[in-house]
């Protein structure tokens, strides 16, 4: 997966996965490198902790993935990267994980992380307010003529209420 992740298209990293697999290759290579040391087999000991050492060297890297490849990464977060860094930074045809790595942004992992969860959060909130809005759309008042009083009622707001009470605890 290594290999993948730093060289195939940066719009089809799946950072989420990424990160699950280098955790579990870190607790993996754990286990292996204790297990191997009650044995008696030095270079295979040896090849262990030359992986332990490449999965810790990549693992700084994953939360810049992560905060990048985050759903709702607009524009303005692009920006938001290259001001904070200095130099353009935005996704190009065959930009890669790899690019990231060799701009040197990992020195700014952490504001890079935080522009990322400002632009998940963003997103969230927008595709909480566009899906209330697709549920308000369906909603209709009607007048009905109460007896023969010329005066009428209006009804649909039990549909309303409803909506309305779902929304107050989404929001």
């Amino acid at each position: 997966m290594h290999k993948s992740w730093l060289n195939d298209e940066f719009d089809k990293l799946d950072a989420f996965e990424m990160e699950e697999i280098v955790d579990n290759a870190d607790k993996t290579m754990n286990k292996c490198i204790r297990q191997l040391k009650e044995k008696d087999v030095p270079q295979i000991k040896k090849i262990g902790e030359i992986i332990k050492e490449e999965v810790i060297d990549f693992k700084q890297y994953v939360p810049m993935g992560m905060a990048l490849r985050t759903d709702g990464m607009k524009d303005r977060h692009w920006e938001a990267v290259s001001k904070k860094v200095g130099f353009e930074v935005k996704p190009y045809p065959g930009f890669t994980f790899q690019n990231v790595i060799d701009m040197g942004l990992v020195k700014w992992s952490e504001d890079i992380v935080e522009i990322g969860d400002r632009a998940g959060k963003e997103y969230n909130i927008e595709t909480t307010l566009a899906k209330m809005k697709r549920d308000w759309e369906g909603i209709e008042f009607r007048l009905k003529p109460f007896k023969n009083s010329g005066i009428y009622t209006t009804l649909g707001f039990d549909d309303a209420q409803a909506i309305l009470d779902e929304h107050m605890t989404v929001a």
